[in-house]
C-alpha cells in the first residue's frame, strides 16, 4: 500500500503488467495491463498493490488537467518503446489511441467522492442518511477506500477546482469564491495555497508551466 501523495505535475501511468488499486479524485479504479491512469497536477491518490506479479508501467508527461481517471490504450508495448526513444511522442500517441471506459456501477464511497468533488455544499449526515447508512461507517468506509477523511477530500478537491478555474477563466477571484462556496477570497487563497504552494495571485500571473517551474515543484 503507498498511502495517499501528492503530484504537483500531471502524468499518464500506462500498466504494462501487474495490477494495482488506485483512488483519487477522479475516482477509485483498479487497473491492470493496457489500463491507462491521467493525472492532472496536483492529483492526490493512495495505490494498493493487487497481485504479487511484479508492477510495470510507464510514465509519461500529461498536461491535460481536465482529462482524468482510467482509459484504454491497444498497445501499451508500443507506447513503451516510443517513450523510450521520445516521451513527448508517446504522450501525443496515447492521447490518439485513449479508449474511454464502459461505465461502471459505483460503489458507495465512489459516489461519495463524486458528491464531495463536485458539490460544495454536501453533509456528510445528509448523504449518510440518504445512502441508509450511519456516519460513522461513511466516514471510516470513505477514509479506508481513499486514505482521507471525507471532510479533508472535499477541502482538497474544492482547492483544485478553483485552481482549475482562476487558470481558465479570467473571472474575478472573488467571484470564483463566491461560485465555489468559498467564504471569503481569503478562504480561497489559503486553500489554493494549502494544496498547490502558492496563492491565486501567482498562479495568474504565471501560469500552469512558468508556475510550477518557478515554484520548483517535483511529482
Amino acid at each position: 500500500m503507498l498511502p495517499r501523495h501528492r503530484h504537483t505535475a500531471g502524468y499518464a501511468t500506462v500498466v504494462l503488467a501487474g495490477c494495482f488499486e488506485e483512488a483519487s479524485f477522479a475516482g477509485r479504479f483498479v487497473a491492470g495491463p493496457g489500463d491507462v491512469l491521467l493525472h492532472g497536477a496536483f492529483d492526490c491518490h493512495a495505490n494498493r498493490a493487487m497481485t504479487r506479479l511484479p508492477l510495470q508501467i510507464v510514465r509519461l508527461p500529461w498536461d491535460d488537467n481536465l482529462l482524468e481517471g482510467r482509459f484504454r490504450v491497444r498497445d501499451p508495448d508500443a507506447l513503451a518503446l516510443l517513450a523510450e526513444r521520445d516521451p513527448v511522442a508517446a504522450s501525443a500517441q496515447l492521447r490518439a489511441e485513449l479508449h474511454p471506459l464502459p461505465r461502471q456501477e459505483l460503489h458507495w464511497t465512489e459516489r461519495l467522492a463524486q458528491a464531495l468533488r463536485l458539490e460544495t455544499s454536501t453533509r456528510l449526515e445528509t448523504w449518510a442518511e440518504s445512502a441508509q447508512l450511519a456516519p460513522e461507517t461513511v466516514s471510516r468506509g470513505f477514509h479506508r477506500a481513499f486514505g482521507v477523511t471525507p471532510k479533508t477530500f472535499r477541502i482538497e478537491s474544492r482547492a483544485r477546482r478553483a485552481w482549475n478555474l482562476l487558470l481558465r477563466s479570467s473571472a474575478p477571484l472573488t467571484d470564483i469564491a463566491v461560485e465555489l462556496g468559498f467564504s471569503d477570497l481569503a478562504h480561497l487563497s489559503r486553500t489554493v495555497g494549502a494544496l498547490t504552494g502558492a496563492p491565486p495571485s501567482y498562479w495568474r500571473r504565471h501560469g500552469v508551466a512558468a508556475g510550477l517551474a518557478g515554484q520548483g515543484h517535483s511529482s
